[in-house]
Protein backbone atom coordinates (compact mmCIF):
# COMPACT_ATOMS: atom_id res chain seq x y z
CA UNK A 1 0.00 0.00 0.00
CA UNK A 2 1.59 3.31 -1.18
CA UNK A 3 0.47 6.41 0.59
CA UNK A 4 1.99 9.91 -0.57
CA UNK A 5 0.89 13.55 -0.88
CA UNK A 6 -0.06 14.87 -4.10
CA UNK A 7 -1.81 18.19 -4.80
CA UNK A 8 -5.10 18.23 -7.10
CA UNK A 9 -7.48 21.36 -8.74
CA UNK A 10 -10.69 20.99 -8.28
CA UNK A 11 -13.45 23.41 -9.01
CA UNK A 12 -16.92 23.65 -7.15
CA UNK A 13 -19.79 26.22 -6.78
CA UNK A 14 -20.60 27.22 -2.86
CA UNK A 15 -22.72 30.01 -1.60
CA UNK A 16 -20.50 32.24 1.28
CA UNK A 17 -22.23 34.26 3.46
CA UNK A 18 -20.10 37.10 3.33
CA UNK A 19 -20.34 39.36 5.89
CA UNK A 20 -21.69 42.24 3.70
CA UNK A 21 -24.44 39.65 3.15
CA UNK A 22 -24.94 38.97 6.71
CA UNK A 23 -25.47 42.52 7.42
CA UNK A 24 -28.05 42.89 4.52
CA UNK A 25 -29.77 39.59 5.36
CA UNK A 26 -29.80 40.85 9.22
CA UNK A 27 -30.96 44.54 8.62
CA UNK A 28 -33.39 43.26 6.22
CA UNK A 29 -35.71 41.41 8.91
CA UNK A 30 -35.35 43.94 11.52
CA UNK A 31 -38.35 46.78 11.55
CA UNK A 32 -38.03 50.52 11.59
CA UNK A 33 -37.46 50.86 15.33
CA UNK A 34 -34.70 48.04 15.54
CA UNK A 35 -33.09 49.36 12.75
CA UNK A 36 -32.96 52.70 14.41
CA UNK A 37 -31.46 51.16 17.24
CA UNK A 38 -28.99 49.02 15.02
CA UNK A 39 -27.58 52.45 13.76
CA UNK A 40 -27.57 54.56 16.98
CA UNK A 41 -25.03 51.70 17.99
CA UNK A 42 -23.46 51.89 14.52
CA UNK A 43 -22.81 55.71 14.97
CA UNK A 44 -21.08 55.09 18.66
CA UNK A 45 -19.14 52.32 17.21
CA UNK A 46 -17.31 53.30 13.76
CA UNK A 47 -16.01 56.77 13.87
CA UNK A 48 -16.68 57.40 9.88
CA UNK A 49 -20.16 57.15 10.11
CA UNK A 50 -21.89 60.32 11.29
CA UNK A 51 -25.73 62.16 10.36
CA UNK A 52 -26.37 63.49 7.66
CA UNK A 53 -29.10 66.49 8.55
CA UNK A 54 -29.09 68.38 5.57
CA UNK A 55 -31.66 66.59 3.57
CA UNK A 56 -33.45 66.35 6.86
CA UNK A 57 -32.95 70.36 7.34
CA UNK A 58 -34.64 70.74 3.66
CA UNK A 59 -37.14 68.40 4.38
CA UNK A 60 -37.92 70.63 7.40
CA UNK A 61 -37.72 73.86 5.38
CA UNK A 62 -40.26 72.76 2.44
CA UNK A 63 -43.05 71.24 5.43
CA UNK A 64 -42.51 74.43 7.09
CA UNK A 65 -42.94 76.65 4.37
CA UNK A 66 -46.32 74.20 3.21
CA UNK A 67 -47.87 74.70 6.84
CA UNK A 68 -47.17 78.01 6.60
CA UNK A 69 -48.87 78.75 3.58
CA UNK A 70 -51.69 75.92 4.49
CA UNK A 71 -52.24 78.03 7.33
CA UNK A 72 -52.86 81.36 5.48
CA UNK A 73 -55.12 79.57 3.26
CA UNK A 74 -57.20 78.52 6.32
CA UNK A 75 -57.74 82.18 7.31
CA UNK A 76 -58.63 83.43 3.47
CA UNK A 77 -62.10 81.89 4.07
CA UNK A 78 -64.92 84.11 6.49
CA UNK A 79 -65.63 80.73 8.55
CA UNK A 80 -64.07 77.55 9.16
CA UNK A 81 -65.76 74.73 7.20
CA UNK A 82 -65.01 70.95 8.19
CA UNK A 83 -65.83 68.75 5.04
CA UNK A 84 -66.55 64.99 6.84
CA UNK A 85 -66.16 63.26 3.56
CA UNK A 86 -62.25 64.23 3.86
CA UNK A 87 -61.08 61.72 6.23
CA UNK A 88 -59.29 62.62 9.77
CA UNK A 89 -56.40 60.65 10.86
CA UNK A 90 -56.16 61.00 14.52
CA UNK A 91 -52.68 59.80 15.97
CA UNK A 92 -54.56 58.18 18.27
CA UNK A 93 -54.90 55.44 15.19
CA UNK A 94 -51.19 54.87 15.69
CA UNK A 95 -51.83 53.69 19.78
CA UNK A 96 -52.57 49.63 20.48
CA UNK A 97 -52.69 48.13 24.00
CA UNK A 98 -51.02 44.85 24.57
CA UNK A 99 -54.15 44.44 26.45
CA UNK A 100 -56.20 43.65 23.89
CA UNK A 101 -56.09 40.14 23.00
CA UNK A 102 -59.66 40.73 21.78
CA UNK A 103 -58.59 43.69 19.42
CA UNK A 104 -55.77 41.75 17.92
CA UNK A 105 -58.18 38.88 17.36
CA UNK A 106 -60.13 41.13 15.35
CA UNK A 107 -57.89 42.05 13.31
CA UNK A 108 -56.85 38.69 12.10
CA UNK A 109 -60.87 38.02 11.76
CA UNK A 110 -61.09 41.34 9.58
CA UNK A 111 -58.65 40.06 7.63
CA UNK A 112 -60.32 36.38 6.77
CA UNK A 113 -62.25 35.26 3.62
CA UNK A 114 -65.48 35.29 5.10
CA UNK A 115 -68.45 36.62 4.98
CA UNK A 116 -70.21 39.18 6.85
CA UNK A 117 -72.83 36.70 9.13
CA UNK A 118 -69.69 34.60 9.89
CA UNK A 119 -67.55 37.60 10.69
CA UNK A 120 -70.31 39.20 13.53
CA UNK A 121 -70.32 35.44 15.08
CA UNK A 122 -66.49 35.54 15.61
CA UNK A 123 -66.60 38.66 16.85
CA UNK A 124 -69.36 37.25 19.16
CA UNK A 125 -67.02 34.45 20.21
CA UNK A 126 -63.70 36.81 20.69
CA UNK A 127 -65.83 39.31 23.36
CA UNK A 128 -66.42 35.53 24.91
CA UNK A 129 -62.54 34.61 25.54
CA UNK A 130 -61.33 35.11 29.22
CA UNK A 131 -58.13 36.93 29.55
CA UNK A 132 -56.11 34.08 28.97
CA UNK A 133 -57.77 33.05 25.62
CA UNK A 134 -59.93 30.40 26.46
CA UNK A 135 -63.79 30.45 25.36
CA UNK A 136 -66.02 29.78 28.69
CA UNK A 137 -69.33 30.02 26.81
CA UNK A 138 -70.92 26.66 25.35
CA UNK A 139 -71.71 26.49 21.74
CA UNK A 140 -75.36 25.92 22.42
CA UNK A 141 -75.79 28.77 24.24
CA UNK A 142 -73.56 30.97 21.73
CA UNK A 143 -76.05 29.24 19.04
CA UNK A 144 -78.95 30.14 20.91
CA UNK A 145 -77.82 33.84 21.78
CA UNK A 146 -77.20 35.01 17.83
CA UNK A 147 -79.87 32.41 16.62
CA UNK A 148 -77.60 30.50 14.58
CA UNK A 149 -76.82 26.46 13.72
CA UNK A 150 -74.46 25.57 16.17
CA UNK A 151 -72.25 23.88 13.03
CA UNK A 152 -71.54 27.23 12.38
CA UNK A 153 -70.49 28.74 15.48
CA UNK A 154 -67.69 25.53 15.62
CA UNK A 155 -66.56 26.43 12.21
CA UNK A 156 -65.75 30.23 13.56
CA UNK A 157 -64.26 28.80 16.51
CA UNK A 158 -62.18 26.50 14.48
CA UNK A 159 -60.90 29.23 12.23
CA UNK A 160 -60.27 31.98 15.48
CA UNK A 161 -58.20 28.64 16.56
CA UNK A 162 -55.91 29.18 13.98
CA UNK A 163 -55.08 33.16 14.84
CA UNK A 164 -52.27 34.19 16.68
CA UNK A 165 -50.83 33.77 19.51
CA UNK A 166 -51.62 29.71 19.37
CA UNK A 167 -53.90 27.55 21.50
CA UNK A 168 -56.31 30.45 21.62
CA UNK A 169 -60.19 29.77 21.77
CA UNK A 170 -59.69 26.64 23.47
CA UNK A 171 -62.47 24.89 25.53
CA UNK A 172 -60.15 23.30 27.90
CA UNK A 173 -56.34 23.10 28.50
CA UNK A 174 -56.24 19.75 26.46
CA UNK A 175 -57.46 21.33 23.71
CA UNK A 176 -55.11 24.53 23.69
CA UNK A 177 -52.42 22.13 23.96
CA UNK A 178 -53.27 20.47 21.18
CA UNK A 179 -53.43 23.25 19.21
CA UNK A 180 -50.01 24.49 20.02
CA UNK A 181 -48.53 20.94 18.88
CA UNK A 182 -51.17 20.97 15.51
CA UNK A 183 -49.13 24.58 14.90
CA UNK A 184 -45.99 23.20 15.33
CA UNK A 185 -46.84 20.62 12.87
CA UNK A 186 -46.34 17.82 15.02
CA UNK A 187 -49.13 15.13 15.28
CA UNK A 188 -48.46 12.42 17.46
CA UNK A 189 -51.10 9.95 18.62
CA UNK A 190 -49.01 9.55 21.76
CA UNK A 191 -48.14 12.64 23.14
CA UNK A 192 -51.61 13.86 22.61
CA UNK A 193 -52.90 10.96 24.78
CA UNK A 194 -50.28 12.00 27.31
CA UNK A 195 -52.20 15.62 27.47
CA UNK A 196 -55.57 14.26 27.16
CA UNK A 197 -55.13 11.51 30.10
CA UNK A 198 -52.01 12.03 31.99
CA UNK A 199 -51.00 16.29 32.78
CA UNK A 200 -50.97 15.47 36.32
CA UNK A 201 -47.98 12.80 35.95
CA UNK A 202 -46.41 15.78 33.61
CA UNK A 203 -46.66 18.28 36.10
CA UNK A 204 -44.75 15.35 38.62
CA UNK A 205 -42.30 14.56 36.02
CA UNK A 206 -43.63 11.07 36.33
CA UNK A 207 -41.90 9.53 33.36
CA UNK A 208 -41.96 6.00 34.33
CA UNK A 209 -45.53 5.94 34.59
CA UNK A 210 -46.07 7.68 31.58
CA UNK A 211 -43.29 5.08 29.40
CA UNK A 212 -45.01 2.42 31.37
CA UNK A 213 -48.68 3.72 30.50
CA UNK A 214 -48.38 4.82 26.73
CA UNK A 215 -45.55 1.62 25.73
CA UNK A 216 -42.59 3.94 25.07
CA UNK A 217 -39.07 4.06 26.35
CA UNK A 218 -38.54 6.41 29.59
CA UNK A 219 -36.12 8.54 26.76
CA UNK A 220 -38.69 9.14 24.65
CA UNK A 221 -41.60 9.67 27.26
CA UNK A 222 -38.93 12.42 28.45
CA UNK A 223 -38.43 14.06 25.07
CA UNK A 224 -42.64 14.30 24.82
CA UNK A 225 -42.84 15.39 28.67
CA UNK A 226 -40.30 18.44 27.60
CA UNK A 227 -42.31 19.06 24.50
CA UNK A 228 -45.27 19.62 26.35
CA UNK A 229 -43.64 21.97 29.20
CA UNK A 230 -42.64 24.10 26.34
CA UNK A 231 -46.00 25.00 25.36
CA UNK A 232 -47.98 27.92 26.85
CA UNK A 233 -51.09 26.66 28.75
CA UNK A 234 -52.23 30.39 29.28
CA UNK A 235 -51.80 31.90 25.61
CA UNK A 236 -53.86 35.18 25.82
CA UNK A 237 -51.38 36.35 29.48
CA UNK A 238 -48.82 37.95 27.15
CA UNK A 239 -51.35 40.46 26.04
CA UNK A 240 -52.37 41.34 29.40
CA UNK A 241 -49.62 43.49 30.26
CA UNK A 242 -50.69 47.23 31.32
CA UNK A 243 -48.97 48.85 29.02
CA UNK A 244 -49.29 51.34 25.68
CA UNK A 245 -47.57 50.57 23.04
CA UNK A 246 -47.18 52.89 19.80
CA UNK A 247 -46.80 51.39 16.75
CA UNK A 248 -44.69 53.10 13.97
CA UNK A 249 -45.29 51.53 10.58
CA UNK A 250 -42.45 50.36 8.08
CA UNK A 251 -44.49 50.64 5.33
CA UNK A 252 -47.03 53.34 4.19
CA UNK A 253 -50.00 52.89 1.71
CA UNK A 254 -51.39 56.05 0.07
CA UNK A 255 -53.44 56.80 -2.58
CA UNK A 256 -52.45 59.27 -4.65
CA UNK A 257 -54.54 60.53 -7.89
CA UNK A 258 -56.46 57.36 -7.98
CA UNK A 259 -53.37 55.26 -7.43
CA UNK A 260 -51.99 53.16 -4.74
CA UNK A 261 -48.30 54.24 -3.49
CA UNK A 262 -46.18 52.26 -1.36
CA UNK A 263 -43.56 54.32 0.30
CA UNK A 264 -41.14 52.97 2.77
CA UNK A 265 -41.16 54.75 6.09
CA UNK A 266 -37.67 56.34 6.24
CA UNK A 267 -38.26 59.20 9.03
CA UNK A 268 -37.24 56.94 12.05
CA UNK A 269 -33.87 56.27 10.33
CA UNK A 270 -31.44 58.38 10.78
CA UNK A 271 -29.64 59.17 7.30
CA UNK A 272 -26.05 58.42 6.95
CA UNK A 273 -23.04 59.91 5.20
CA UNK A 274 -19.05 59.43 5.94
CA UNK A 275 -16.90 61.81 8.00
CA UNK A 276 -15.51 63.96 5.72
CA UNK A 277 -12.29 64.16 8.12
CA UNK A 278 -11.51 60.66 7.95
CA UNK A 279 -12.37 60.30 4.33
CA UNK A 280 -9.16 62.45 3.83
CA UNK A 281 -6.72 60.18 5.60
CA UNK A 282 -7.53 57.58 3.65
CA UNK A 283 -5.64 59.42 0.59
CA UNK A 284 -3.05 58.76 2.86
CA UNK A 285 -1.22 55.40 3.18
CA UNK A 286 1.24 56.22 5.11
CA UNK A 287 -0.57 57.77 8.19
CA UNK A 288 -0.61 54.88 11.30
CA UNK A 289 -4.42 55.16 11.17
CA UNK A 290 -4.86 54.06 7.61
CA UNK A 291 -5.19 50.37 7.91
CA UNK A 292 -8.01 51.37 10.78
CA UNK A 293 -9.65 53.68 8.86
CA UNK A 294 -10.20 51.51 5.69
CA UNK A 295 -11.45 48.59 7.84
CA UNK A 296 -14.39 51.36 9.16
CA UNK A 297 -14.41 53.12 6.19
CA UNK A 298 -15.50 49.19 4.36
CA UNK A 299 -17.79 49.03 7.14
CA UNK A 300 -19.72 51.57 6.70
CA UNK A 301 -20.49 52.22 3.07
CA UNK A 302 -21.53 48.57 3.42
CA UNK A 303 -24.10 49.73 6.30
CA UNK A 304 -25.21 52.48 4.18
CA UNK A 305 -25.71 50.68 1.05
CA UNK A 306 -27.57 47.74 2.92
CA UNK A 307 -29.64 50.23 4.16
CA UNK A 308 -30.24 51.47 0.71
CA UNK A 309 -31.23 47.53 -0.58
CA UNK A 310 -33.13 47.38 2.38
CA UNK A 311 -35.58 50.16 1.16
CA UNK A 312 -35.71 49.02 -2.35
CA UNK A 313 -36.56 45.00 -1.18
CA UNK A 314 -39.33 46.16 1.60
CA UNK A 315 -40.94 48.14 -1.20
CA UNK A 316 -40.70 45.89 -4.07
CA UNK A 317 -42.19 42.99 -1.96
CA UNK A 318 -45.21 45.09 -0.17
CA UNK A 319 -46.07 46.40 -3.58
CA UNK A 320 -46.46 43.41 -5.24
CA UNK A 321 -48.66 42.14 -2.37
CA UNK A 322 -50.96 45.45 -2.41
CA UNK A 323 -51.55 44.48 -6.27
CA UNK A 324 -52.10 40.95 -5.33
CA UNK A 325 -54.79 41.87 -2.74
CA UNK A 326 -55.93 45.38 -4.61
CA UNK A 327 -59.57 44.15 -4.17
CA UNK A 328 -59.34 44.10 -0.53
CA UNK A 329 -57.79 47.75 -0.44
CA UNK A 330 -60.30 48.73 -3.24
CA UNK A 331 -63.26 47.74 -2.19
CA UNK A 332 -62.83 45.92 1.06
CA UNK A 333 -63.44 42.53 -0.26
CA UNK A 334 -62.00 39.09 1.22
CA UNK A 335 -57.85 38.42 0.73
CA UNK A 336 -57.23 36.18 -1.83
CA UNK A 337 -54.81 33.43 -1.56
CA UNK A 338 -51.41 34.11 -1.14
CA UNK A 339 -47.96 32.07 -0.60
CA UNK A 340 -44.10 33.60 -0.11
CA UNK A 341 -43.55 31.24 -2.64
CA UNK A 342 -46.16 33.58 -5.32
CA UNK A 343 -44.43 36.72 -4.17
CA UNK A 344 -40.64 35.45 -4.34
CA UNK A 345 -41.62 34.18 -8.11
CA UNK A 346 -43.36 38.26 -8.44
CA UNK A 347 -40.27 39.89 -7.29
CA UNK A 348 -37.74 37.35 -8.79
CA UNK A 349 -36.49 36.70 -4.69
CA UNK A 350 -35.93 34.39 -2.91
CA UNK A 351 -38.88 32.50 -0.01
CA UNK A 352 -36.75 33.58 2.74
CA UNK A 353 -36.02 36.96 1.24
CA UNK A 354 -39.62 37.36 1.08
CA UNK A 355 -40.02 36.55 4.57
CA UNK A 356 -37.29 38.47 6.13
CA UNK A 357 -38.78 41.23 3.98
CA UNK A 358 -42.53 41.07 5.83
CA UNK A 359 -41.05 39.92 9.02
CA UNK A 360 -42.47 41.61 12.06
CA UNK A 361 -43.03 44.71 9.65
CA UNK A 362 -46.21 47.15 9.81
CA UNK A 363 -48.16 48.53 7.05
CA UNK A 364 -50.15 51.86 7.36
CA UNK A 365 -53.05 51.70 4.59
CA UNK A 366 -56.27 53.57 4.23
CA UNK A 367 -58.14 50.92 5.82
CA UNK A 368 -55.72 50.77 8.61
CA UNK A 369 -52.69 49.26 10.27
CA UNK A 370 -51.86 45.90 9.95
CA UNK A 371 -49.32 43.45 10.19
CA UNK A 372 -47.72 43.08 6.48
CA UNK A 373 -47.75 38.69 7.54
CA UNK A 374 -51.80 38.87 7.67
CA UNK A 375 -52.22 39.44 3.91
CA UNK A 376 -50.47 36.19 3.19
CA UNK A 377 -53.54 33.23 3.09
CA UNK A 378 -53.50 29.47 2.89
CA UNK A 379 -55.45 28.04 -0.15
CA UNK A 380 -55.10 25.89 -3.00
CA UNK A 381 -55.55 26.84 -7.04
CA UNK A 382 -58.27 25.08 -9.16
CA UNK A 383 -57.99 23.69 -12.67
CA UNK A 384 -58.94 26.07 -13.83
CA UNK A 385 -56.53 28.70 -11.96
CA UNK A 386 -58.60 30.15 -9.45
CA UNK A 387 -57.40 30.63 -5.88
CA UNK A 388 -59.66 29.02 -3.37
CA UNK A 389 -59.22 29.59 0.58
CA UNK A 390 -58.68 27.13 2.82
CA UNK A 391 -62.59 27.84 4.61
CA UNK A 392 -63.87 27.23 1.38
CA UNK A 393 -62.25 24.11 1.02
CA UNK A 394 -63.47 22.78 4.36
CA UNK A 395 -67.06 24.04 3.97
CA UNK A 396 -67.12 22.36 0.26
CA UNK A 397 -65.96 19.02 2.40
CA UNK A 398 -68.69 19.44 5.12
CA UNK A 399 -71.35 20.29 2.47
CA UNK A 400 -70.27 16.60 0.90
CA UNK A 401 -70.60 14.93 4.46
CA UNK A 402 -73.63 16.24 4.96
CA UNK A 403 -75.57 14.80 1.75
CA UNK A 404 -73.50 11.83 2.09
CA UNK A 405 -75.43 8.84 3.31
CA UNK A 406 -75.28 8.08 6.98
CA UNK A 407 -75.38 4.26 5.93
CA UNK A 408 -72.65 4.37 3.89
CA UNK A 409 -70.63 7.36 4.99
CA UNK A 410 -67.98 8.76 2.25
CA UNK A 411 -64.23 8.06 2.62
CA UNK A 412 -61.97 10.91 2.48
CA UNK A 413 -60.25 9.38 -0.84
CA UNK A 414 -64.14 9.45 -2.21
CA UNK A 415 -64.54 13.24 -1.16
CA UNK A 416 -61.24 14.31 -2.36
CA UNK A 417 -62.42 12.64 -5.99
CA UNK A 418 -65.81 14.28 -6.03
CA UNK A 419 -63.68 17.84 -5.22
CA UNK A 420 -61.23 16.89 -7.81
CA UNK A 421 -64.13 16.41 -10.30
CA UNK A 422 -65.59 19.93 -9.26
CA UNK A 423 -62.39 21.18 -10.50
CA UNK A 424 -60.64 21.63 -6.85
CA UNK A 425 -57.15 19.77 -7.38
CA UNK A 426 -56.80 18.62 -3.55
CA UNK A 427 -55.67 15.24 -2.12
CA UNK A 428 -56.75 12.54 0.17
CA UNK A 429 -54.47 13.34 3.22
CA UNK A 430 -55.70 17.09 3.06
CA UNK A 431 -59.19 15.81 3.41
CA UNK A 432 -58.38 13.98 5.99
CA UNK A 433 -56.62 16.75 7.85
CA UNK A 434 -59.27 19.42 6.98
CA UNK A 435 -61.95 16.96 7.91
CA UNK A 436 -59.85 16.60 11.42
CA UNK A 437 -59.46 20.33 11.83
CA UNK A 438 -63.25 20.65 11.74
CA UNK A 439 -63.35 17.95 14.73
CA UNK A 440 -65.51 15.61 12.20
CA UNK A 441 -64.93 11.70 12.35
CA UNK A 442 -63.76 9.14 10.23
CA UNK A 443 -66.30 7.61 7.80
CA UNK A 444 -66.35 4.27 10.02
CA UNK A 445 -67.51 6.75 13.29
CA UNK A 446 -69.62 8.92 11.26
CA UNK A 447 -71.99 5.48 10.07
CA UNK A 448 -74.99 5.43 11.80
CA UNK A 449 -74.14 8.31 13.85
CA UNK A 450 -77.01 10.41 13.28
CA UNK A 451 -75.34 14.29 15.40
CA UNK A 452 -73.06 14.34 12.30
CA UNK A 453 -75.16 15.69 10.13
CA UNK A 454 -77.37 17.48 12.20
CA UNK A 455 -75.22 20.74 9.97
Amino acid sequence: MKLDYNLQLQQEQRLIMTQELQLAVKLLQLNSVELNEYIEEQLIENPLLERDETEKEEKDDKEEIVDFINHIDDFKEDEFLYDDEKEYVSPLNFVIKETSLWDYLKEQLMLSPINKLDRKIGEFIIDCLDENGYLKMDINEISKKLNVYKERVEKIISLIQTFEPSGVCARSINECLILQLKNKGIEDVIIENIINTMLEEVGQGNITKIAKENGITCEKALEYVNIIKSLDPKPGVRYSADETKYIIPDVILEKINGKYVVTVNEDCIPQLKINGLYRKLINNKNCPEYNYVKEKLSSAIWLIKSIEQRIETIKKVVTSIVDYQMDFFEYGKALKPLTLKQIAEMTSLHESTVSRAVKGKYIQTPRGIFEIKNFFIKGIQTKTGEDISTIRLKDRIKEIIKSENIENPLSDQQIANIMNNEGLNISRRTVAKYREEMNIPSSSKRKNNIKFYNL
